[in-house]
């Protein structure tokens, strides 16, 4: 079997609507205009007539695909490493190798958590990541009931302040989480994502006034109050709080997963699959975080049905918990043929070869390759 063209493409369907519709773009204050559902996808063709296709896609991700055609997909470590030398993109890279592990996984008719060495796990717990979501503490409070009457035993909400904000921004920060604390209780996870509040600019002496104003209402981790390749800031604020510090989305290679472990900062690494290097570059870092016994929990609002087959190749201990983006996942899952999505908190195991999606041709108002 050989790999004889790569293609790139977008979906255009019919306007969003339900949840697929953005109650906020940032701080509560700007509803999303309404637009069409879109999507790039690539894929990867064979003369075996067996197709990989992945979410993802872009000029970058065809014109280094193009370096694949001739290429025995099934030698996707070498393929990587080819890829790696050709471009310093991590997007185009990972696109172009989660093809090719979808394309194994048909190829073999096996789902990849099947290839990885799973199932180690049967069901995995989920948690409600409510980006777009009003952060409007009584609107966050209200929300948070009705996802754990749903089954999530834990939230995650995004913090609209940063420290430019002033003062006036941390208050509504915290008032968010306390809203959401009282609304759920004691019991349940409750997660807090900087990133939306465009953190990279928040000092070391913000992130400390920050996490201590959340200490009274346990968060499970504060994610991303830093710049993530602030290593010696977040090694110094982690001293200064009893929060457990997440992040990783917004790292790419192994060295620089590498120096975050062996900087002891996080507790929790985030590596996000459409930026580490695709399932190939996924594993690599799994392997390293278990040397050092602390959790993976893939960032997954854009590819939580990809992420969440390493999930269950791997125990409970390495990786105890997946991402499900809420809203995100009913505009990037739209032109799917079925929906994946937690059950009473819980991931199932994925059915189908590969990672188990196919586009639904009824879904297309317009295609458009690249």
């Amino acid at each position: 079997m050989r790999i004889t063209d790569v293609k790139v493409f977008e979906l255009e369907g019919p306007p969003r609507s339900g949840l697929a519709l953005y109650e906020i773009q940032r701080g509560g204050l700007t509803p999303e205009q309404v637009t069409p559902y879109r999507q790039t996808f690539t894929e990867i063709e064979t003369d075996a007539g067996i197709t990989g296709l992945t979410i993802g896609g872009s000029t970058q991700v065809k014109a280094l695909g193009q370096s694949l055609i001739g290429e025995d997909p099934i030698c996707y470590e070498r393929i990587w490493e080819q890829l790696y030398k050709r471009t310093r993109d991590p997007r185009a890279l990972s696109v172009l190798d989660l093809g090719l592990w979808d394309l194994i996984g048909k190829a073999r008719e096996e789902p990849i958590y099947r290839l990885l060495g799973g199932p180690v796990q049967e069901c995995i717990r989920a948690y409600a990541a409510m980006l777009g979501f009003s952060t409007d503490p009584q609107a966050a409070a209200k929300r948070s009931r009705e996802w754990v009457e749903k089954g999530f035993t834990g939230l995650k909400w995004y913090l609209p302040y940063n420290a430019a904000d002033g003062p006036e921004g941390l208050e509504r920060n915290v008032a968010l989480v306390a809203a959401v604390r009282e609304a759920v209780g004691d019991s349940i996870d409750i997660m807090v994502d900087c990133i939306l509040s465009d953190s990279a600019g928040n000092s070391l002496l913000d992130a400390i006034k920050l996490a201590r104003a959340l200490e009274p209402y346990h968060p499970t981790w504060l994610e991303e109050p830093l710049n993530p390749e602030d290593l010696d800031a977040y090694a110094r604020l982690a001293g200064e709080t009893s929060i457990p510090l997440a992040f990783g989305e917004r790292l790419h290679t192994l060295d620089q997963y590498r120096k975050a472990l062996e900087n002891g900062t996080p507790t929790v690494l985030q590596p996000e699959t459409m930026t580490v290097g695709g399932m190939t570059g996924m594993r690599r870092v799994a392997a390293l975080t278990a040397t050092y016994t602390i959790p993976l929990i893939p960032h997954a609002n854009e590819t939580g049905r990809q992420a969440v087959h390493l999930l269950f190749a791997h125990p409970p201990r390495l990786c105890p918990m997946a991402e499900w983006g809420v809203r995100i996942n009913h505009n990037v899952q739209y032109f799917y043929k079925d929906f994946y999505e937690p059950v009473d908190g819980y991931f199932e195991l994925p059915q189908g070869p590969g990672f188990g999606y196919e586009i639904d041709p009824d879904k297309i108002v317009q295609r458009t390759d690249m």
